[in-house]
C-alpha cells in the first residue's frame, strides 16, 4: 500500500485542483456583477476551465498521466450534476466538484505523509494517526451538509431560476380573508415595548385578524397592568390574560394562546414582544395559504437600532448570514425552517402536530420539524416585515446563540428515527425537507463528535514534542492551505457583496462569529444530554455597563482555555522550524488559532460593555442629539431596503 501511494504523483493533482478552484472563485465574483449564465453557457464555461485547468497543470509540471485522475474525477461528479441542476450555474457542480477532489487530494497527501515520515512511526505517531482518522470520518459526515449550506449562503451567485417564492404577495384586499390570531407570548418585557408592538398591530391594513396576549410568569404587576390596561381599551380586537405559573417557557405561553384562539380562525401569526411589524405584514403573506399544501410561512428575523453601535452592529451582521441569506437559500430546496416570530402557520396543522414543544429549547425549529414529518411544506421569504431589538451585552447574545445551537441537538435526540424512517405507505427516499432538518441535526453532532479525534491530535503531539524530533510538513499541504486562506478571503468578499455590508462590518462578524465558537461547543455537549435545559429569555429592558471586570468575569470559560491553548501553542512554536515549516510550527499555529478564537470572547464582552458606556455618556450629555421616535411600523423597511443583496433573485 506504501509503495502505491509513493508512486502517485500529487503534484499534478494539486496543481489541477488548485487552477480548478481559482477559476471556480473567479466565475463566482463574474456571476456577482454580470448575473448568472445562461444555460446554454454552462457547458462551454465547465469544459473551458476545465480545458484551462488541463493546459496549466501540464505547463507547470510537464505531467499528463498524473493529471488524469484529477480530470477525470471533475468531469464524473461535475458532469451528471450539471445535467441535474438544471437551474443552477456551472459554478455548482464546479465548485462541489472541486471541494471533494481537494478532500480526496488531502487524504492521499496525509497518508502519503504518515507512511513516509519515521518519526511517526512512535507510539505517538500512532496516536496522531488514529486521531486524523477520526477526524477524517467526521469530516466526511460534515462534507453533505456543508456542500448544502454553502450553496444556500451563495445561491443568489450559483441560482438561474428560482422555482419557489421569495418575496412576499400582493396585499390582500378582497375574499377570501381567512382569519388570523395572533400570538404576542410575554415574559417580563418592558410594557412600553410590548404596547408598540401591539400598536403596530392595530395599524394592520387586513380586516380579519384578532390579538391574544399571553403573559407568563411576570412577578411585576406593575409590567403587564399597562399591557392589560390598553388591551383593555381595545377588546374586540386584543385579548390579554395574564398566568402565574405556566410552565413550558415560550411554548407553554404559545400553547395556551392557541387554546384561547377563537374556533373560527384558520391561521396563527406569532410575533415577538420586541417584534414591530409593518402595516402589510398579514395582508401580503395570508394569500400563500390559498394553496393547501403550504403549512407555515416564515419570514426573517430583522432588528433595529443598532447602528452606531459596533458591537450590535457585528451581532446584526452575524445573524444576517442565516435570515439574510441561509434560511431564504434553504426554502428553494423545500427546508424552509420555522424561527419563531412574525410567521404564519395554518392552525389545523398545527393543532394536528400537537402545539408547541414546552421542553425543547428551539420549540420554533421543532415544529417545522414535525410539521414536515407530518408531509407539510413551508415557505421562508427574503423579505423583512418586523424588527426586534438585539442582545445588549456579550453575555445576553451567548445566552441567546446557547439556546439556538443546544435546541437543534435537543431535535436530533428526540426525532432522528423519524427523521430516517420513511412513512408508512410511502415509497421512495427520505423527502428534501427531511434531508435539511438532518442536515442541521448532523452539523450538531459532528461538532460533539469532533472533539475526538481533537483529544487524540493533541495527545499525540504533545508525544512528539517529548520525543523531539522534526517532521517537516509536506509542501503541497502548505500549498492547499494557502488557497484554502484565498478560497475564505474570497469567499467573505462575496458575502459582505451579497449582504450589502462592508469590510468592517464583514471583519466585525468574523469576530462576533469567533467570540462565540467556545459557547456553541458548550451547547452541543449539553443540547445532547437528557438534562433538562433552563429557557433563558433574552432581557429587553435597556442594559448598562457593569464594568470591565464583569464582563471579563462573564468570559471566565474563555479565558481559561484560551490560556491553556496558548500555552500550548508557545511550547511547540519554541521547538518549530521554519525552514522548511515542521509540524510542531504547524501544532503551534493551530492551537494559536483555538487561543484566539477563545481570546475573542473576552475583547467582544470588553467592546459590548465600551459601547453600554459610551451610550450612557451620550444620554448624559447636554449636547446630545434628540432621542430617537419610538419604534412604529414606520421604522420597519424591508430587508432590500436594510441589506440588499448585489444580485437579488427574482
Amino acid at each position: 500500500m506504501a509503495s502505491g501511494m509513493t508512486a502517485v504523483a500529487v503534484g499534478p493533482l494539486v496543481c489541477f485542483a488548485v487552477v480548478i478552484q481559482v477559476g471556480v472563485l473567479l466565475l463566482m465574483v463574474r456571476n456577482l456583477r454580470r448575473g448568472v449564465e445562461p444555460r446554454r453557457a454552462s457547458w462551454s464555461l465547465m469544459g473551458g476551465l476545465c480545458a484551462a485547468a488541463a493546459l496549466l497543470t501540464f505547463a507547470v509540471t510537464g505531467d499528463v498521466v498524473g493529471m488524469l485522475p484529477a480530470l477525470v474525477f471533475t468531469l464524473l461528479v461535475a458532469v451528471p450534476l450539471c445535467v441535474g441542476m438544471q437551474h443552477d450555474s456551472a459554478v455548482r457542480p464546479l465548485l462541489v466538484s472541486n471541494q471533494l477532489l481537494l478532500l480526496g487530494v488531502s487524504v492521499l497527501i496525509a497518508l502519503r505523509w504518515f507512511w513516509e515520515a519515521p518519526a511517526l512511526s512512535s507510539f505517538a505517531g500512532h496516536v496522531l494517526y488514529a486521531g486524523w482518522l477520526l477526524g477524517l470520518a467526521v469530516t466526511v459526515l460534515q462534507v453533505p451538509y456543508q456542500l448544502a449550506f454553502n450553496a444556500a449562503m451563495l445561491q443568489p451567485l450559483l441560482r438561474r431560476t428560482f422555482l419557489r417564492p421569495t418575496q412576499a404577495l400582493p396585499a390582500r384586499r378582497e375574499a377570501p380573508l381567512p382569519r388570523v390570531t395572533v400570538h404576542v407570548p410575554c415574559y417580563a418585557e418592558p410594557p412600553g415595548m410590548v404596547i408598540a408592538t401591539l400598536e403596530a398591530l392595530n395599524r394592520q391594513d387586513y380586516p380579519a385578524f384578532d390579538v391574544v396576549v399571553v403573559d407568563s410568569n411576570t412577578r411585576d404587576p406593575a409590567l403587564w397592568r399597562p399591557v392589560q390596561a390598553w388591551c383593555a381599551s381595545r377588546a374586540g380586537r386584543f385579548h390579554f390574560v395574564h398566568v402565574d405559573p405556566l410552565s413550558g417557557a415560550k411554548g407553554g405561553a404559545l400553547n395556551l394562546a392557541l387554546r384561547l384562539t377563537p374556533a373560527r380562525t384558520q391561521l396563527v401569526a406569532v410575533l415577538d414582544a420586541d417584534y414591530v411589524c409593518a402595516p402589510d405584514f398579514l395582508s401580503r403573506l395570508v394569500g400563500f395559504f390559498d394553496d393547501p399544501s403550504i403549512t407555515y410561512v416564515q419570514t426573517p428575523h430583522d432588528y433595529r437600532d443598532w447602528k452606531g453601535n459596533r458591537f450590535l452592529e457585528g451581532s446584526y451582521w452575524e445573524e444576517r448570514l442565516n435570515n439574510g441569506l441561509m434560511f431564504p437559500g434553504l426554502n428553494e430546496w423545500g427546508g424552509a425552517l420555522i424561527i419563531g416570530t412574525a410567521c404564519l402557520i395554518r392552525r389545523q396543522a398545527l393543532e394536528a402536530a400537537g402545539g408547541w414543544s414546552e421542553t425543547c429549547l428551539t420549540e420554533d425549529t421543532e415544529l417545522s420539524l414535525r410539521l414536515v414529518l407530518r408531509e407539510g411544506q413551508g415557505l421562508f421569504l427574503r423579505q423583512s416585515f418586523s424588527h426586534g431589538l438585539l442582545p445588549q451585552d456579550f453575555e445576553q447574545l451567548k445566552a441567546q446563540r446557547f439556546r439556538w445551537t443546544a435546541g437543534p441537538c435537543q431535535q436530533l435526540r428526540t426525532h432522528w428515527r423519524a427523521l430516517l424512517t420513511t412513512p408508512r405507505g410511502r415509497s421512495g427516499l427520505v423527502s428534501e425537507p427531511r434531508w435539511i432538518h438532518v442536515f442541521c441535526g448532523l452539523e450538531a453532532l459532528t461538532g460533539l463528535l469532533g472533539r475526538v479525534p481533537e483529544a487524540l491530535v493533541t495527545l499525540g503531539l504533545l508525544g512528539l514534542l517529548l520525543d523531539g524530533r522534526t517532521i517537516p510538513l509536506p509542501p503541497e499541504a502548505l500549498i492547499l492551505l494557502g488557497m484554502g486562506v484565498l478560497h475564505g478571503v474570497v469567499h467573505d468578499g462575496l458575502i459582505s457583496r451579497l449582504l450589502g455590508c462592508g469590510a468592517r462590518s464583514m471583519a466585525a462578524v468574523k469576530l462576533v462569529g469567533a467570540a462565540l465558537s467556545h459557547t456553541r461547543r458548550s451547547a452541543r455537549l449539553w443540547g445532547f444530554s437528557r438534562q433538562p435545559l433552563a429557557w433563558r429569555r433574552t432581557s429587553k429592558f435597556k442594559a448598562s455597563s457593569r464594568g470591565w471586570r464583569a464582563a471579563l468575569a462573564s468570559t471566565r470559560e474563555e479565558l481559561l482555555a484560551g490560556s491553556a491553548w496558548l500555552a500550548l501553542s508557545g511550547a511547540f512554536l519554541a521547538r518549530a522550524d521554519l525552514s522548511p515549516p515542521d509540524l510542531f510550527l504547524g501544532a503551534a499555529v493551530m492551537f494559536g488559532m483555538k487561543a484566539f478564537r477563545c481570546f475573542f470572547a473576552p475583547l467582544v464582552a470588553l467592546w459590548a460593555d465600551a459601547e453600554l458606556r459610551k451610550a450612557a455618556k451620550l444620554a448624559l450629555s447636554p449636547a446630545r442629539p434628540a432621542a430617537a421616535a419610538p419604534a412604529t411600523a414606520a421604522a420597519c423597511r424591508t430587508a432590500a431596503e436594510s441589506s440588499p443583496a448585489a444580485s437579488p433573485p427574482p
